[in-house]
């Protein structure tokens, strides 16, 4: 079962990138998580936007619904109403996906990131040893 441990720890290990310039790849994720910060900020807005619009439309439908109660134009117009709400509802969940993929993929960095200076901490002290 040891055996098999080491293996499973070679493979992860052997998937990391092994980038010549430590420094340089770090400037590179800050950058990559920058970016998706700046990405998950402006899709924000536009889902706030979304709701404005969603509310402005929803609200007249909803209020033409009630008084159209007894005829087939107020089912319209509810159905209307309801088919807004569910769009908005859509952009948050798309959002809520978007904010979880990027914190996900923040900290899978920033573990790879440690990982990988322990990694060359590591092999500096071996030839430190071996020097």
């Amino acid at each position: 079962m040891e055996h098999r441990s080491e293996s499973i720890g070679e493979q992860l290990m052997s998937r990391l990138p092994r980038p010549t310039n430590l420094a340089a790849y770090q400037k590179e994720v800050a950058s990559l998580l920058t970016k998706n910060e700046k990405m998950l900020r402006r899709n924000k807005w536009t889902v706030v936007r979304v709701w404005m619009f969603v509310t402005a439309v929803s609200a007249p439908f909803l209020w033409m619904a009630g008084r159209h109660f007894d005829s087939p134009q107020g089912n319209w117009f509810l159905g209307l109403a309801c088919f807004w709400v569910l769009f908005g509802a859509v952009e948050i969940l798309k959002y809520v996906v978007q904010q979880g993929r990027v914190e996900l993929l923040k900290e899978i960095k920033q573990t790879q990131l440690q990982v990988l200076e322990l990694h060359e901490l590591l092999s500096k002290g071996g030839e430190s040893r071996v020097s």
